[in-house]
């Protein structure tokens, strides 16, 4: 089959779809799948099939990588569910298609693959500066959660995203010539660092230090088995290494300071509760209950039916209802109340005001945390959530708890289909299933699958999905040729991070990003030896 257009004409279409499908990772699903579109024709249309796929047969790397979807059509001749399994290859077909495009098209120049990096920085920004104009209202929409302020992917997907732009713009920091140009990229890392911070994303903030630590014992085993290395770039090294040591030391007690907060209860005389409001009505008292907010015990001093009358007088949401948040107004109110000392009487709720009334029907628990973003308030939340659960084993609602349910059903899952899994498209019957026969304490909508990548693979495919999974992981990285190097690896770490708290290639924007920038760092640029940034790099 002969070439559509001249040979150039197809390049600059690969380039540009390339580009589009930078733009869209960040900022439109529609662009993410018109720029695959772009790619799949426009390598159709360019012709010479056959020696594409006799090199792409010789790339070993290329295979491999690209052989996680053989895994699902496998999967498919022990499957009962076809409906579910066609859909789940679909969305997972840039798994294949993406390294067979990028592995057999003309390789990038220097210069336009730095390019295309900066073109995805540059979206991530973007996406970032709408984000922001939207939390402080200058581009208006409902925000209930810090999490709506991402309206374009998932803010996990967005967090993952801003941590691989940060270190591409590390990667620029060092290979700028002018002072200027490392400002700039410096600016651009603090900007993002900050962004992070201010959308609370733990799983963003957690998957940079691990990168970075990794990143840092990387450099500086390298170093120590270069004698003829400069000292001071040793002492860079180990300085900086310290330096991060130092960091983690203090956001450790800064944490257990988040905890202490929680942990100083009142002292409550049991023998001398009293008995009624002060409008007559019977307090109830869970004596047994350990629950706490702020150091008050939850489970003290209430009275349903008068705090029931009191809310709805003040509310135009019910109390028997949920809060923007989906979670009970009856929870959400008792631990607002308590934070602040008070009983859950209607005494205490006239004594409201009226930003608070409007705090608690947002959802918001706690007296101290108010805002939409505060880094602070989801570090006690998330301390909370497991308090609870240690407690009392209740997981409805609570992001992280809940997902220990979910890594226990799909455990168990796994358990009962050990060495070849449930089947591409069984999974999500297999964890119904499971929750029924369990008797989960999961309520019906937050019965979900397993947000963890690994435990996703092993439900359908068994353990001998998984090793073939973990091998095609890390295959490119004993190829030094294609991905041992510094913009690889740092992607890589942030990538198989992500997989402990999220089953990433499930969705569309999860599997492009995994797929693209996979096959993009390591086929899409010409090979000129190991390809890393000067010696003192991050």
């Amino acid at each position: 089959m002969k070439a559509l257009f001249p040979e150039k004409v197809h390049y600059y279409i690969y380039v540009f779809a390339l580009m589009i499908l930078v733009a869209g990772l960040p900022l439109s699903k529609f662009l993410m799948s018109l720029s695959q579109i772009i790619l799949a024709c426009n390598w159709l249309l360019e012709g010479d099939l056959k020696n594409k796929f006799t090199a792409f047969w010789k790339n070993k790397t290329a295979l491999i990588v690209s052989s996680i979807l053989l895994l699902h059509f496998i999967g498919l001749t022990y499957t009962s569910d076809f409906s579910y399994a066609f859909k789940d290859i679909r969305i997972k077909a840039p798994l294949f298609i993406l390294p067979l495009i990028v592995s057999t098209s003309k390789p990038l120049s220097q210069k336009l693959f730095d390019t295309v990096l900066q073109l995805l920085v540059g979206a991530v920004i973007i996406g970032t500066i709408i984000s922001s104009l939207i939390l402080i209202d200058v581009i208006h929409r409902p925000v209930i959660d810090i999490r709506d302020i991402s309206i374009f992917i998932s803010h996990i997907r967005f967090a993952l995203l801003i941590c691989v732009a940060i270190f591409i713009s590390s990667y620029f920091i060092f290979k700028a010539q002018r002072v200027f140009s490392k400002i700039i990229w410096t600016g651009v890392i603090i900007w993002m660092v900050y962004f992070l911070i201010i959308m609370e994303s733990i799983t963003g903030l957690m998957a940079l230090s691990v990168t970075l630590v990794g990143v840092i014992i990387y450099t500086a085993l390298k170093s120590s088995k270069n004698p003829s290395e400069p000292s001071k770039n040793k002492l860079f090294r180990y300085g900086t290494l310290l330096l991060l040591l130092g960091s983690m030391i203090l956001l450790a007690f800064y944490i257990n300071s988040i905890a202490a907060e929680n942990k100083q209860k009142e002292i409550v005389d049991f023998n001398k509760l009293e008995t009624h409001t002060s409008l007559g009505n019977l307090y109830e008292h869970d004596i047994q209950s350990e629950v706490s907010e702020n150091g008050h015990l939850i489970w003290m001093y209430y009275s349903i039916d008068e705090l029931k009358e009191a809310w709805n007088k003040r509310s135009v949401i019910k109390i028997d209802s949920t809060d923007l948040k989906g979670n009970s107004v009856y929870f959400t109110l008792f631990r607002f109340l308590t934070s602040k000392g008070l009983r859950k009487d209607a005494q205490a709720v006239f004594s409201l005001t009226e930003n608070e009334i409007k705090a608690i029907e947002r959802g918001v628990t706690n007296v101290n945390y108010p805002d939409v973003s505060s880094l602070k308030g989801r570090i006690y939340e998330t301390l909370w959530e497991i308090d609870l659960y240690a407690k009392t084993g209740q997981v409805n609602g609570h992001s992280l708890t809940q997902r220990l349910e979910y890594w226990r059903t799909a455990l168990s899952i796994i358990n009962n289909n050990f060495f070849l899994g449930v089947g591409t498209g069984d999974v999500p019957r297999a964890f119904e299933q499971e929750y029924i026969k369990k008797d989960s304490s999961l309520g019906e909508k937050w019965r979900l699958r397993s947000h963890n990548q690994y435990l996703a693979i092993t439900v359908a495919f068994g353990i001998i999905g998984l090793l073939w999974f973990l091998i095609t992981l890390i295959y490119p990285l004993l190829n030094k040729k294609t991905g041992f190097n510094y913009m690889y690896i740092t992607f890589f770490i942030i990538a198989v991070f992500s997989f402990f708290t999220e089953d990433t290639l499930e969705t569309q924007a999860g599997v492009t990003f995994f797929a693209f920038l996979n096959s993009f760092l390591l086929f899409a640029k010409k090979k000129s030896g190991e390809e890393v940034p000067p010696q003192n790099t991050l």
